[in-house]
This record gives structure tokens, C-alpha cells and sequence, in this order.
């Protein structure tokens, strides 16, 4: 059933047999005693697994997880020590105090891996920030200590013992697995993490949401663990262009590759939605929307991202999609530039280039255009569309809801899956900082815990260039 999934290739080497005749058969009884093996120390490893066995006495979960994968990490790279060790911890993550998310209604996240990613896709923003501290790749993404994620769950759901965690895990607000790392990266056939995890939120009966680029989630070895009460899939596909995917997402798999897998999931009764995000503009900003854009056979063309997506999830009866538009560092401009070739700076307005960091972004105006196009072209073929703010300000989050098919949810999974009755919003500003390294972070908006779902929102004239001052009035 997988075959069809996974695109192989396969080589053959040359292989060269040797004599089986050994010299050392004529050798004294004992010269032919085998050398014996070096024991390589293997310390975090051994605190991992005393650490297990007393979680396996106190805990109701049944856990069956092979820990031999750290030791087996520990050995393999103990004369080049992985930078940070074999793991990570403190699994989990509450984002929105971030003055970019404060909205974001699944901003509790975790990863089953980290400090890299197989994909490594050259826009990614985890990958330039762990990348200037030296941790990116370096040499592998490493799996997350799994006894952290136990002993939080162990805690809150089998003890009364406090926790920082507490609160927002009695409220189920849905858990996003899969934020700076990929926690679908093939490597999980083997090290089986994100597997322990899915089977550990199944059997607490937590919701999680996935946010995938990977294939391997519509495996028949994952597929029978997504709990259809508590789980909703996001694959994220930028492009139908697998000539610049391998360019611009080198690890992933293909999107063909991808539009199966999530066809497979909705077939199997697993609610997915496409994520076009981040969505890459397709001809300069004011193509669209500016009356004085001057068109003509020299206009360059960005063929990444693409109106025809919406056939394409269509075509494979995938019944929902989202777009995000990119808003891009100077370090993901230069890496995708030079992985394609294509100078893509006169695609932005230079005035739009804003802040310390010069972020190159599109026009609200434009922006709109795109999202509004989508809707159009979803609504044609009987699809349901949501758009994400992330990256654009939080007027985005307001003035866009207008095309949004589900008003309550911008990642369209309220009122498809009954366990989603909670999200990040919700939680008090108060405690957000709580799990914050920025404890000077203030509101973005007075209106962080509006209810979603009104309708006639009217903007105010209060509108920076950079989207992050709107907020419409009722």
C-alpha cells in the first residue's frame, strides 16, 4: 500500500568476493581469539533509561519504546560528540506572547526532533536562527527526550502534583506537533519517536493538530495511529513545481508525493487541509492591484506558487486549503536566490523592506489580491479556504476572516473534529509570558480573546504599512 507513496531509488554496487580461505587457520589456537570490543561510555543513555524505568512503575501508560536509539546515537558519535547531545529537551512550547503570533490559535507546540530537519528548505526560519549558533544539522536533527514528554503527561493526568503545564493541558487546548523540525522525517522509521508520541497523545486522549511536509504520515505504520477524534493533518505544499521544489525544499518529498499522502489521509477519514505556506509571489508586487504597473513580456515571472494548486487539491479530493503569503529574511532571500538562480528583490517594493532586519514582504493590497483569487477559484471547484497571518501583522488576522470558510478557525478544524473545542487564544496573556524567554512582550491588540466568527469587520484607519497596527471595529 506504501509503494505508491514512496518514490524509490535503487542502486546496485559492484560487489568483489574474496577467497573465504583465511590465514589465520594456521594460526596458534590463540592468535585466533577475537579482539575484544571497546565499551564506549554511554552516559546519557544510561540516565535515560534509569529515568524510564522508574517512569514505567509509577506511570498507567504502557510503554514499549526501544531507548536503545540514544545509546545506539551515544556510541555512533562518540568520538565526534553531536553538538548539544543525542537529545533534546523541554519538549513543549507555548508561542503566542511573540508580538508576530499573539492570534495564532495553535501555538502550544512541540517537536519530535531537533536542531535540524532532513527538508532543509532554504527559507526556513529555524534553519537561520540554529544555523548562526552552530546547531543546524550539526551532524543530525536529534530525537526529543522522550522521558520529559512521559513525565509532563504522567503529571498532569495521573498525579496533582504541580506543573507549569498544568493549566492549559486540563483545558486541552490542541497540541501542534511539528513547528522548527519535521517530525515526519524518514529517519522516524527507524528511531520511532514521533510513533511513541502519537501512541502517548492517543492514549491520554489529547488533541493534536500535525503540521507535516513529509509523506511518511499517510505510511500505514503512522496512518493506524492517528486517532480520527483527535487529530487533524496540515501538509504544507508551496508548489506543484517539483523541478524548483528540489531546489527550494531539497529534502522534502515531491509534491505529487504529498498530494497522495493527504488524499490517502482524507480517504482513510483523517480531516487534512493543504497548507500554502509560505505562499511565493508569482509576478512583481503591484502586478495585480497597481493601476500604473507597467505589464509587458519583461515582466518576471516566480513560477513556485501558483493559482493552479487549487485544481491540483481539488483533483485529489482534498476538501480544504489555506495560504499564508512568505515574508522573508535577508537570509532566506539570499539562500533562495542562490538555490535557484533567480533574483527575486525586484519582485518587493523597496519602501516595504522594513524594520532592523529588512524583512522583504508584499503589499497588503497585493496580498489580498492572491487570498482573494484562491477564494475565488476554491468556492469554483467546492473547496473550503482559511487564510494565516503569520508573518504579515495582525490586521491580516481581522480583515481577512471575510474569506475565510470556517470564521471560527483559521486552520479549519473547529467543527470538523469534536475534541477541538479549546485553542491558544484562550489563554491569559499573563501565562503566555510564563513560557516566555521575553518577559517584556506586551499585547499586540486589545482584542486577544474576541470571539472569532463576526461578521461586517470594518477596518479603522488606524493602518501601518507593515499590517501589525490594524484592528478593524465592529
Amino acid at each position: 500500500m506504501d509503494e505508491q507513496y514512496r518514490e524509490q531509488t535503487e542502486s546496485t554496487a559492484s560487489i568483489l568476493h574474496f577467497p573465504r580461505t583465511s590465514v589465520a587457520q594456521n594460526l596458534p589456537p590463540l592468535l585466533e581469539t577475537k579482539p575484544e570490543v571497546r565499551r564506549i561510555p554511554t552516559p546519557q543513555y544510561d540516565k535515560l533509561i534509569a529515568e524510564a524505568e522508574k517512569l514505567d512503575k509509577k506511570s498507567k501508560y504502557p510503554c514499549k519504546f526501544d531507548y536503545t536509539i540514544y545509546r545506539d546515537l551515544e556510541t555512533r558519535y562518540a568520538d565526534r560528540p553531536i553538538r548539544g547531545g543525542v537529545s533534546y529537551g523541554k519538549p513543549l512550547k507555548l508561542v503566542n506572547s511573540h508580538s508576530t503570533c499573539q492570534q495564532c490559535l495553535y501555538a502550544f507546540e512541540m517537536d519530535t526532533y531537533g536542531r535540524g530537519c532532513a527538508h532543509d528548505c532554504v527559507y526556513c526560519y529555524a534553519r537561520a536562527q540554529l544555523t548562526v549558533h552552530g546547531y543546524w544539522n550539526n551532524p543530525i536533527p536529534v530525537p526529543v527526550d522522550l522521558n520529559e514528554v512521559r513525565k509532563i503527561f504522567y503529571t498532569i493526568f495521573e498525579t496533582q502534583k504541580p506543573s507549569k503545564w498544568r493549566s492549559i493541558m486540563e483545558q486541552r487546548i490542541p497540541l501542534r506537533i511539528g513547528s522548527m523540525t519535521d517530525s515526519f522525517m524518514f529517519s522516524d522509521k527507524k528511531y520511532k519517536i514521533t510513533q511513541e508520541v502519537l501512541r502517548l497523545l492517543n492514549y491520554y486522549q489529547y488533541p493534536y493538530i500535525i503540521f507535516t511536509r513529509s509523506d511518511l504520515i499517510a505510511h500505514d505504520e503512522y496512518l493506524m495511529l492517528l486517532d480520527r477524534k483527535l487529530t487533524s493533518v496540515h501538509m504544507s505544499i508551496s508548489s506543484i513545481n517539483d523541478e524548483l521544489n528540489r531546489k527550494i525544499e531539497p529534502g522534502a518529498p515531491s509534491a505529487k508525493r504529498r498530494l497522495a499522502a493527504t488524499q490517502k489521509l482524507v480517504e482513510a477519514g483523517v480531516w487534512s487541509t493543504v497548507r500554502i505556506n509560505p505562499l511565493f509571489p508569482i509576478y512583481p508586487d503591484g502586478y495585480f492591484t497597481d493601476p500604473d504597473f507597467v505589464r509587458s513580456s519583461n515582466t518576471p515571472k516566480f513560477d513556485f506558487s501558483s493559482f493552479e494548486m487549487v485544481d491540483a487539491i481539488a483533483d485529489h479530493k482534498i476538501p480544504s486549503f489555506l495560504a499564508g503569503f512568505g515574508r522573508f529574511s535577508p537570509y532566506a532571500m539570499k539562500s533562495i536566490e542562490q538555490a535557484t538562480g533567480v533574483n527575486l528583490r525586484p519582485f518587493f517594493k523597496k519602501e516595504l523592506v522594513v524594520g532592523a532586519r529588512l524583512d522583504w514582504r508584499f503589499s497588503d493590497q497585493e496580498i489580498r489580491y492572491y487570498y482573494s483569487e484562491y477564494k475565488r477559484r476554491a468556492v469554483t471547484r467546492g473547496l473550503q479556504f482559511t487564510t494565516c497571518y503569520i508573518g504579515n501583522g495582525e490586521g491580516h488576522f481581522w480583515r481577512d476572516q471575510d474569506l475565510w470558510s470556517n470564521k471560527k478557525d483559521c486552520c479549519n478544524v473547529k467543527g470538523k473534529i469534536a475534541s477541538f473545542n479549546t485553542d491558544s487564544r484562550q489563554v491569559p496573556f499573563e501565562e503566555r509570558l510564563a513560557h516566555s524567554t521575553s518577559k517584556c512582550a506586551t499585547p499586540t491588540s486589545t482584542r486577544l480573546h474576541e470571539p472569532l466568527g463576526q461578521a461586517h469587520l470594518k477596518l479603522t484607519s488606524r493602518q501601518s504599512t507593515d499590517g501589525l497596527g490594524m484592528e478593524p471595529t465592529p
